[in-house]
């Protein structure tokens, strides 16, 4: 039989047994469980640290090779290629390294997926950018650049790295927390080990040594994980990466801040925040606001100028976080700042090329506007001072007279045409719009336009069904097709066709973003096509330009189609032009549509001659005296009693002297603070009856908004000519007509 343990045995065993199970208990919980988990989450702390640096490496990286791409486009230096492949290897190597570190989280590498597309994209618009710089040169380089997305792309690249350093950054602290938790339980371990050494001596000491083993195993980990740390922070020498104490002061100081700041991590340890910011900031207190902005937001972003151990200033873009504890008590800060004062000067010198660039083409568009201006100018005056000064030698015949005074009068025409065409290009004409039925006028101008043309030349109109009407000038609408048609008769040296179309259409919000100024909606479709030698791209792109012509010298202006823009443009529309040699060319105007109830514009009358008055006093009222006196004398040809005034003030004192007075004729810019139309007013009130009739040679806005005459204006443009001013004053009601 075996021997059973004796009664009085029973509580030894259960003193020494149930320490030792409890103690061999503890010991196996601490040696599988929670050990493991200790080193595993110290493991993890380890491996987000390094995907973080890896994340911000890959984005510096990113970053160096687009400097070095915009500093070579910029100045054509090759030694900024040396850099710019170094940056593009790096790119692929530190994207490389992140996906294996991130291999085990589906979500990053669905992050790291789309960080490679925009990286692969964004390198690929770098390297056309230089390659447009080598091939083509700057100008051809900056508008490759235009027509990237480098900024968006760049966003983007930036935007997806800290989505990956937050997605690493989100469970740190988790793990820091569960870090501390396993170090209690591991402390609590050693405890109960202490306590069971009293009740069992030998086992005792045998655990506690264990547990000492342990534990600076843990330590020693722990520490070499902080060193690793410790070290990849100082390391980065392209950031100043410090920390901060609650009251901010400088607690901690990596290689990147001794490179940047200037100074040693002893010379600055314990100074003040504020040392970095010039005086003027420090005076504003600017240091000390934006602490208090990070301790209440959590982080803050900051960019201004800083300043150096040796007082020199560089620009910085800084990244300043409050650091907390687990109570959410403020621990102190870290900031990250980079040096960007070389990016920051690039990019205003590439601002400052821009605008250098800008300034030469409106110069160079300027001098070819004045050009041939003076060029038209001189050869319409040359006919109208010649033609004059020799009919007042009066050595010419009287019929060689009127010829040349004919020949005056023709150059004079064409200046006052010219004029016109100008302020249509640059959109300042004035406009009386109207109701207008295209298919009308345009059926109305068929015969006029059969004589432009001539014979060789066949005129085709096709005519929407149900066109709409649109508000617009009909008499400049005129002008423009036959400009068009003067084109088309141009383009086509021996026969061809002409065809005009109208329609409806729709011009929806891609098509009016993509050709500005103008608002989608439907509008009236005017297409003016010919079978001509059409034109190529080069020349299709300066076609609105004014005097740009390529017709031989003295064959044209170069104003009409930059008169047809101008004219559309003001009227809210818009012209295409689309062209292909020897295929023939065609222009299309989109008008507005205008919902209208009103009867469309008819076609103007029958001219017919005034017969003069003999019993009306017309105030005329004209700031220069040669333009006066002619006006004066028309006038009285036309059978006026005429008064006159040179100046606003001057005109309300004749018209209280002379209440007989019907019509006030008068210029629209008038000196002495008093312009015509404030006149009209200040009479219209004395006289309520008084009939007003303006003249300008140019005022945009003075008796209209955007071009527009107002309801109920009348407006005579100068240069004007007696049938001009008869016509206006028959319109008028104040000439009667002839039987």
């Amino acid at each position: 039989m075996s021997a059973k343990p004796s009664r009085t045995m029973w509580p030894l065993l259960a003193l020494i047994g149930l320490p030792a199970v409890i103690a061999v208990g503890l010991l196996a919980y601490n040696a599988t469980t929670v050990a493991p988990q200790l080193e595993q989450n110290q493991q993890l702390i380890a491996h987000t640290l390094e995907v973080i640096a890896a994340a911000r490496s890959f984005d510096l990286a990113v970053g160096d090779a687009e400097s070095a791409e915009r500093g070579f486009i910029i100045t054509g230096d090759t030694a900024f290629l040396t850099t710019y492949r170094k940056g593009t290897e790096d790119i692929t190597s530190r994207l490389t390294r992140l996906r294996k570190l991130t291999a085990d989280n589906p979500e990053q590498e669905r992050r790291l997926a789309l960080i490679e597309s925009a990286t692969e994209g964004r390198l690929a618009e770098m390297q056309a950018g230089i390659a447009a710089r080598q091939n083509s040169g700057f100008i051809e380089a900056r508008r490759v650049l235009q027509s990237h997305l480098g900024v968006d792309a760049r966003h983007v690249i930036s935007g997806l790295v800290d989505l990956v350093i937050r997605e690493e950054n989100n469970p740190l602290g988790q793990r820091q927390a569960m870090l501390a938790a396993f170090q209690a339980t591991n402390a609590t371990v050693d405890t109960a080990s202490i306590v069971l050494v009293v009740v069992l001596l030998v086992l005792g000491v045998y655990l506690l040594a264990q547990a000492v083993w342990r534990e600076s195993r843990s330590i020693a980990e722990l520490r070499q994980s902080e060193e690793r740390f410790r070290l990849l922070i100082s390391s980065v020498k392209d950031y100043a990466i410090f920390g901060l104490d609650a009251d901010g002061r400088v607690a901690s100081w990596n290689l990147g801040a001794e490179r940047i700041k200037g100074y040693r991590h002893w010379e600055i340890t314990g100074k003040d925040y504020a040392v970095f910011y010039p005086p003027e900031e420090r005076e504003a207190g600017t240091p000390g606001a934006e602490l208090k902005q990070a301790v209440e937001w959590g982080s803050v972003e900051t960019e201004g100028w800083r300043v150096r151990k040796d007082g020199t200033r560089f620009y910085a873009q800084a990244v300043l976080t409050a650091l907390r504890a687990e109570d959410g008590g403020l621990r102190g800060f870290a900031e990250i700042t980079r040096d960007v004062t070389e990016h920051r000067a690039q990019e205003q010198a590439l601002e400052e090329s821009r605008a250098a660039l800008a300034q030469a083409q409106k110069m160079e568009s300027l001098g070819q506007l004045t050009g041939g201006m003076a060029h038209d100018f001189n050869n319409l005056l040359t006919v109208v001072i010649g033609s004059i000064d020799l009919v007042q030698r009066k050595r010419v015949s009287e019929d060689k007279a009127a010829e040349l005074l004919d020949a005056a009068r023709q150059a004079g025409e064409q200046g006052a045409s010219l004029v016109r065409r100008l302020l249509a290009f640059s959109r300042r004409q004035t406009l009386a719009p109207q109701n207008v039925d295209v298919n009308q006028l345009v059926t109305g101008m068929s015969e006029l336009m059969r004589r432009t043309l001539g014979e060789s030349i066949t005129l085709e109109t096709a005519l929407g069904a149900g066109v709409w009407r649109t508000l617009v000038d009909p008499n400049q609408l005129e002008s423009a097709l036959l400009n068009l048609a003067v084109n088309a008769r141009d383009a086509m040296t021996e026969h061809g066709k002409l065809t005009i179309e109208t329609g409806n259409t729709f011009l929806d919000e891609d098509y009016a973003a993509a050709h500005g100024e103008l608002a989608p909606g439907p509008y009236v479709v005017i297409a003016v096509s010919d079978t001509g030698s059409g034109m190529p791209p080069q020349t299709v792109a300066r076609a609105f330009e004014p005097f740009f012509t390529t017709k031989a010298e003295g064959k044209g202006t170069g104003l009409g189609l930059s008169q047809v823009h101008g004219f559309v443009k003001q009227s809210g529309g818009h012209v295409a032009l689309s062209s292909e040699l020897e295929r023939g060319t065609t222009v299309s105007m989109y008008l507005p549509r205008h919902d209208s109830q009103e009867l469309p514009a008819s076609p103007e009358t029958a001219r017919v001659e005034p017969l003069p008055v003999t019993d009306e006093t017309v105030l005329l009222v004209e700031d220069e005296p040669l333009v006066r006196l002619y006006g004066s004398e028309v006038l009285a040809e036309l059978g006026y009693h005429v008064l006159e005034a040179s100046d606003g003030n001057e005109a309300l004192g004749v018209l209280e002297e002379h209440p007989e007075i019907t019509l006030l004729f008068t210029d629209v810019g008038l000196p002495g603070g008093l312009n015509g139309r404030r006149l009209a007013e200040e009479a219209r009130a004395r006289m309520p009856s008084l009939k007003i009739l303006f003249a300008t040679g140019y005022a945009k806005s003075a008796v209209g908004h955007n071009g527009v005459l107002d309801s109920g204006v009348e407006l005579l443009e100068k240069p004007y000519t007696v049938e001009a001013l008869a016509r206006k004053l028959q319109q008028m009601g104040t000439l009667r007509e002839s039987p």
